[in-house]
């Protein structure tokens, strides 16, 4: 069996890195799966199977993607928010293309965003016709059966970061937390101004006043078009030089050894709180009424009002101090999203 892997991989953002590792590494574990093809913007990734080949989109013409089509048994869109607005077409034609040729189709482990109504005819249609739709969070999976009313019921699990928990093993903190908070890390994005750098620098001075703590800005996503550090470059304009590090990273193992050194996280991204929840940090999300990072905090159940704060209010230190105070690692979630996330991976195998 060869599977051909596509979406958001090559770009430098941490879920879509981690996707793949996870990825990779569960189907090149099974005997049946000779090779798994993936398109990728760059090619960056090392230390992979043989069984994995990478395609630059850039080099792959019409032609060369039809025949890695041929050559593949499974075509699967692997992990991340998956925004159809502007693209049904293009996926639709892709759909069909495979299904033309006998291959099976699938979603795996996606979040949905919310839909225009003139796309959820297009949208649904698309899903419909996958062999198989696994979505993230319980949003995701109210909105395919209540927006988009699709007639048969997906399949919900864990995000795909949960697959392999052995990976985090020696970055995983201690159960006893530091009494004092001295080392923060924050993540925002790279597209927010100078207002909002301005604003956060705000509601981080209070706790490096009172705890002389280091924040340690943490891209979410690297790069050269995209980088998150564009904005912590302005952000770190308002913080003491002292008290203030911009960080990098080439790869999930990186971005996860930074991580572990951490009391406390504050972020926008939301694999930089599940991450953080994987290692046992205390977390906030940064979040709006449809953010991605609020649904997945609800369904964590761990401190769900407490851990999230609107975007552009105020965060105080009394929320932070009582977050860190109460947090634990949500070990009982962690391993259910683990065990669901297999459990629905198995049955891209099931009916061949």
């Amino acid at each position: 069996m060869n599977i051909f892997l596509i979406g958001y991989y090559g770009y430098g953002n941490i879920g879509d890195d981690l996707f793949v590792a996870q990825l990779t590494n569960y189907f090149a574990s099974k005997k049946d799966v000779k090779k798994i093809f993936i398109c990728c913007q760059t090619n960056y990734y090392q230390g992979f199977s043989d069984k994995v080949l990478f395609f630059k989109n850039a080099q792959l013409s019409k032609l060369k993607r039809t025949l890695l089509l041929l050559k593949s048994d499974c075509i699967a869109w692997g992990g991340g928010t998956l925004n159809l607005q502007d693209r049904p077409r293009n996926l639709s034609r892709m759909q069909a293309l495979s299904k033309l040729m006998g291959k099976r189709f699938c979603f795996l482990g996606v979040g949905l965003e919310s839909v225009k109504s003139e796309k959820k005819k297009k949208i649904a249609d698309i899903f419909e016709k996958a062999d198989l739709l696994y979505l993230r969070d319980n949003h995701s999976y109210e909105m395919a059966l209540q927006q988009l009313q699709l007639s048969k019921s997906p399949d919900l699990g864990g995000d795909l970061a949960f697959l392999d928990l052995t990976m985090y093993e020696k970055f995983v903190k201690p159960a006893k937390q530091a009494s004092d908070i001295a080392n923060i890390s924050f993540s925002g994005k790279f597209w927010w101004g100078e207002g909002r750098a301005e604003f956060y620098a705000k509601q981080l001075m209070p706790l490096i006043d009172k705890y002389n703590c280091m924040i340690h800005l943490l891209p979410g996503h690297v790069g050269n078009e995209r980088n998150d550090n564009r904005f912590h470059e302005r952000l770190k304009k308002y913080l003491p030089a002292a008290n203030c590090q911009i960080n990098s990273w080439k790869n999930p193992e990186e971005f996860l050894a930074i991580l572990r050194h951490m009391d406390f996280h504050i972020g926008n991204r939301l694999h930089s709180i599940i991450l953080a929840d994987i290692l046992g940090i205390a977390n906030i999300g940064i979040v709006n009424s449809e953010s991605k990072i609020k649904h997945y905090i609800d369904k964590s159940e761990m401190l769900p009002t407490a851990r999230v704060v609107n975007f552009m209010e105020p965060l105080s230190i009394e929320q932070i101090e009582t977050v860190f105070k109460n947090y634990k690692r949500p070990e009982e979630f962690i391993c259910q999203e683990s065990k669901t996330a297999k459990e629905c991976l198995e049955k891209v195998f099931a009916n061949r």
